[in-house]
């Protein structure tokens, strides 16, 4: 053999010899677009008008990709209260067709703010019906093409985030958070459940569930300078704290204000996904101490932030070469509901806010006609995509939609074969509740919410479990 063949047969052996991860870095890229509408537009939140008067903060979509050899990676949150699958579908479909990234390598989640834009679903359709028959065929409230804007930002903020990528680490800690969130639901003295009961109420019992202190933070540096520049953080309470009309992103906005600060990354995006959330909030019953909601939010972001950046040293590199997503779609049965029913639901909605119809009367209303459209185009069998990712051996993601009860993100979490599982929900579609059975049987607000039929909270665990352990490396 001459010492030409034994410099080729090194040069093989030395290419063949490189860690994978050599081959295969990282690279993350970042991009943020306003979404704030006019002001005048109704807000999101609740079941009845509420129309926004002013911009607290304003609100934004924010993009994170990641790509790594093949495999490439979309987050998306926004600070809205909802994003609905008819938008998101489109989006995802525009992005991937413009970046090449799969459609199911695609999440788009809100950050459920409630200081968000009402515009889409049964009570924006039967407040902008009665708008326009009000006011000669326009409603004065909705000046733009809102839905078709969000689209378009989604679409924008992908592709820009695409293409801003660049040699990047990943790192992740899971800190606890305790003291801010409570489950919602209770157990009272006289057996029945109560949702929200109110400060110091004697008739309490106990909570009927727990809460996920979990505040997983990931984090992407530039690889060269060692300057962090994305980020996600996602905690299990929910995006409700700010009040009043104007628009505003709640705690997430507060946080990713104190973690530039933290951080010493001014230019930091800083994504935020909502937890299983679904029945728990910031409201410490046990507590006479009245709370002003826009300082709350902010004391909340605040310490998010410094709860995060405590727990910085303890941070633990995310491997390379491992990057891969898994998606499936499952179909819920839909809650049955009879032609009188829904005309009753309908007449109801119509006439909102002038009926005086009782609280749950109204929810039992929107979720008929849920109930009615998803009959209507999906035979009672909605579908329900379900995503899931692995960053590496030991740290996976899966996005669930709906707004998920804890005790089934904790479920996913304790069945998951993975180190850490990071479960975010209002994924790719819309904000009804996603309760458990045993929430079915107590009743009350959530429970009353849901166009589907109960086992659906189950469906979705077993099949992120399932993704999760598809995606498990032997």
């Amino acid at each position: 053999m001459d010492r030409r063949q034994v410099g080729m047969l090194f040069a093989v052996w030395l290419v063949a010899s490189q860690p994978l991860c050599a081959q295969e870095r990282f690279r993350v890229g970042s991009a943020t677009a306003e979404i704030t509408p006019p002001v005048g537009w109704r807000r999101a939140g609740g079941f009845s008008e509420v129309i926004s008067t002013g911009v607290h903060d304003p609100l934004y979509t924010k993009a994170m990709v990641l790509s790594q050899g093949g495999t490439a990676l979309a987050l998306v949150s926004n600070d809205l209260c909802s994003v609905p699958r008819e938008l998101t579908d489109a989006a995802r479909k525009l992005a991937s067709q413009e970046t090449g990234i799969p459609i199911a390598n695609i999440v788009i989640v809100a950050t459920h703010t409630h200081g968000g834009p009402e515009y889409y679903g049964p009570l924006r359709d039967a407040l902008h019906a009665r708008a326009k028959k009000e006011n000669g065929g326009r409603d004065p409230r909705e000046p733009i093409d809102y839905a078709s804007q969000l689209v378009q930002r989604w679409t924008e903020v992908i592709v820009r985030a695409c293409a801003a990528r660049r040699p990047a680490s990943l790192s992740i800690v899971v800190p606890h958070q305790v003291g801010v969130a409570f489950n919602r639901r209770y157990l009272m003295k006289d057996g029945s459940t109560g949702w929200n009961p109110g400060r110091r109420n004697p008739e309490i019992f106990r909570p009927l569930g727990p809460v996920d202190p979990e505040l997983p933070f990931l984090l992407a540096k530039d690889a060269e300078s060692g300057k962090a520049f994305a980020s996600l953080t996602v905690f299990a309470m929910h995006t409700a704290i700010s009040g009043g009309a104007p628009f505003g992103a709640c705690y997430p906005g507060h946080l990713q204000t104190h973690l530039r600060r933290q951080l010493d990354a001014p230019e930091l995006t800083s994504l935020f996904g909502e937890g299983c959330a679904g029945d728990v909030n910031h409201v410490d019953v046990s507590s006479e101490q009245p709370l002003d909601s826009q300082s709350h939010a902010e004391q909340v972001g605040a310490c998010l932030a410094a709860t995060i950046a405590q727990a910085l040293p303890l941070v633990r590199p995310i491997a390379e070469g491992q990057l891969a997503v898994r998606s499936a779609t499952i179909r819920s049965p839909v809650r049955p509901i009879s032609a009188e029913e829904y005309e009753a639901a309908k007449g109801l909605m119509d006439n909102l806010d002038r009926n005086r119809a009782p609280f749950l009367v109204v929810v039992d209303a929107w979720r008929k006609m849920f109930c009615h459209e998803f009959w209507e185009k999906h035979a009672g069998r909605l579908p329900q995509e379900v995503q899931a990712v692995r960053f590496d051996r030991d740290t996976a993601l899966v996005a669930l939609p709906h707004e998920v009860f804890v005790e089934l993100g904790l479920a996913i979490k304790s069945g998951s074969p993975f180190r850490t599982t990071i479960v975010v929900s209002l994924a790719n579609d819309l904000d009804f509740y996603i309760p458990t059975r045993r929430a079915f049987e107590e009743g009350q607000y959530e429970p009353t919410t849901c166009p589907l039929a109960a086992g659906c909270g189950e469906r979705l665990v077993e099949a992120a479990l399932g993704l999760l352990h598809d995606l498990k490396p032997e």
